[in-house]
């Protein structure tokens, strides 16, 4: 059965109810005479392994010796409940729990953990179940390494005198490392600070200080010691320097996993097409990338303040508005923003994320610029596509056809005249055939030029498709300026027309539909259709109708 399958810690853990001395006896003389024999340590009040006296009837080969505690013999998942376990057994004299040992973790192992100190002075730790020779590990987990240790030290730093910790910590012998000088086992790119603050320690009695190098392992790797260095030299009881040493070699590799986490972040940010920027929570800059200069220039910029200077007027509003959103609420902002720069205007797109501590209070912001120029050019020039005729210039039909219908509400809410003027070439099928489409195209791309000239500002020129064209005049008084209106496009039409063939004069026909009311859209472009046709047959210039 593997861990995973047994039962949780509560479950595995023997009864509540305590025991007297006639059952705790038999139960452990039972355990002691079992068949296969079992396995046994023996731990203090603690529960810290000390030797298994030699009255317990024991042969040495089912001794374990070298664990400082049953702790470090079980799985990590069991812990809770050997621990749970020891704790009714000092209070009721008896425990007993199913474990998984390290070494052979997917078979139950029953652990008996029994008060026999009025038998042999110890608690005992009786493992049934364990197959094979069972002996501590010799290399014991991370979890019960030993991490801490103390060292004394004269003035010119050799060890005079060590606990016994230090072997177990470093692995050098007290015979191996009293007499020599702690320069000597530390990490050559620490021993210029190292000196360095053994020097101003010494010239403070009394003084404590801290701080963190490497030291040489015995089997020659180097771990990360906090090194405390306190001067009793000026003591007359001590007159050493007492040096604690604690292995942070886990804290050190975290701190160095961040450093090379940031390290690999900033590459990345420094190779992305964006610029990139953190600020606190008082808007002062803690990092931006290359990139960013680029777009928004400053580069000795110290706050977001000064990195944005170069935003437009009309946009600092907006830009307030979002970090006040992010620093303060914490929600995520999008925006566009226009960018002065020395190669004109930019637009510049801004995402701002917050960047939150545990306790969800926002401690900075994450700012990613790009310049979206090119594609707010390109988005702009979709949408003139699809509102435009590329060739003339003008709007489409079906643009057109929508500016008409809002002149038309516009109008019969305010009551004013509105004017529909169609506009028709002559002679274009002619030009088309005799010099070819390129000479049409010419003439088509010139009468929408002379078109837009000649109206007034506001009125609105359209292509139907061909050669026809819609001119949409909003508040038009009377029909007699509507009229006006029409005159001055046909005037602006009959001049000639340079082409690649010489100079030719195609003529317009012009109708102009006018109405101070409620008018279809329809109704009122087929009027002016009409009066068009009436102006072709009549071969005069533009006739009004009116609905």
């Amino acid at each position: 059965m593997t861990p995973a399958q047994g039962l949780d810690a509560s479950a595995r853990i023997g009864p509540p109810e305590a025991l007297d001395t006639e059952i705790v006896d038999a139960g452990l003389t039972a355990l002691l005479g079992a068949y296969p024999p079992p396995h046994i340590m023996a731990f203090d009040e603690a529960g810290l392994g000390i030797p298994v006296p030699a009255e317990v009837p024991v042969s040495p080969g089912h001794i374990i010796a070298g664990a400082s505690t049953a702790l470090e013999l079980c799985v990590p998942a069991d812990l809770p409940a050997v621990i749970e376990a020891w704790t009714r057994a000092r209070v009721r004299r008896f425990a007993q729990v199913t474990v998984h040992l390290r070494r052979d973790p997917n078979r139950d192992v029953m652990l008996y953990l029994i008060d026999a100190r009025s038998h042999f002075g110890v608690y005992l730790g009786i493992f049934v179940g364990a197959e094979g020779p069972f002996q501590a590990d010799a290399q014991k987990p991370a979890l019960f390494r030993p991490r801490a240790c103390s060292l004394e030290r004269d003035e010119t730093s050799i060890v005079r005198a060590m606990d016994s910790a230090v072997t177990q910590v470093l692995g050098w012998t007290e015979a191996e490392l009293v007499g020599i000088a702690t320069i000597g086992i530390t990490h050559p790119d620490d021993k210029a600070l190292g000196i360095a603050r053994w020097m101003e320690m010494l010239s403070r009695p009394g003084f404590e200080q801290r701080l963190i190098l490497r030291l040489r392992h015995r089997d020659g790797q180097y771990i990360w010691f906090e090194v405390t260095n306190r001067n009793l030299l000026a003591d007359p009881a001590h007159r050493r320097v007492l040096t604690a040493l604690v292995d942070v070699s886990d804290k050190m590799e975290a701190v160095e996993a961040l450093r090379a986490s940031e390290q690999l972040l900033r590459q990345l940010t420094e190779a992305l097409p964006l610029g990139i920027a953190q600020i606190d929570a008082d808007q002062r800059i803690v990092y931006r990338n290359e990139r960013l200069v680029e777009i928004l220039g400053a580069p000795d910029a110290r706050t977001l303040g000064e990195q944005f200077e170069r935003i437009a007027r009309n946009d600092q509003a907006a830009l307030v508005d979002a970090l006040d959103a992010v620093l303060h609420c914490g929600a995520p902002t999008e925006l566009e923003l226009a960018v002065n720069h020395s190669a004109g205007v930019l637009r510049c797109s801004l995402s701002i994320r917050a960047v939150k501590a545990m306790s969800g209070t926002v401690t900075s912001a994450i700012l990613c610029v790009t310049d979206v120029t090119e594609r707010v050019r390109l988005r702009a020039e979709l949408e003139r596509r699809a509102h435009f005729d590329t060739l003339t210039g003008c709007h489409n039909r079906a643009s057109i056809i929508e500016v008409l219908e809002t002149a038309l509400r516009h109008s019969e809410q305010t009551e004013k005249g509105i004017a529909v003027v169609f506009v028709d070439l002559d002679r274009f099928k002619e030009i088309n055939d005799r010099f070819g489409h390129a000479a049409g195209d010419e003439l088509l791309r010139l009468t929408g030029e002379r078109l837009l000239s000649s109206v007034r500002a506001g009125d609105i020129v359209g292509r139907l498709g061909g050669d026809e064209f819609l001119i949409v005049c909003p508040d038009v008084a009377t029909p007699a300026v509507a009229l006006d209106i029409a005159h001055r496009i046909d005037v602006s039409l009959a001049r000639s027309a340079p082409l690649g063939a010489g100079s030719i004069a195609p003529g317009s026909s012009i109708g102009v539909a006018w109405a101070d009311r409620a008018v279809a859209c329809d109704a009122i472009v087929a009027i002016a259709d009409q009066a068009m046709y009436e102006s072709k047959r009549a071969g005069r210039g533009p006739v009004l109708a009116l609905p």
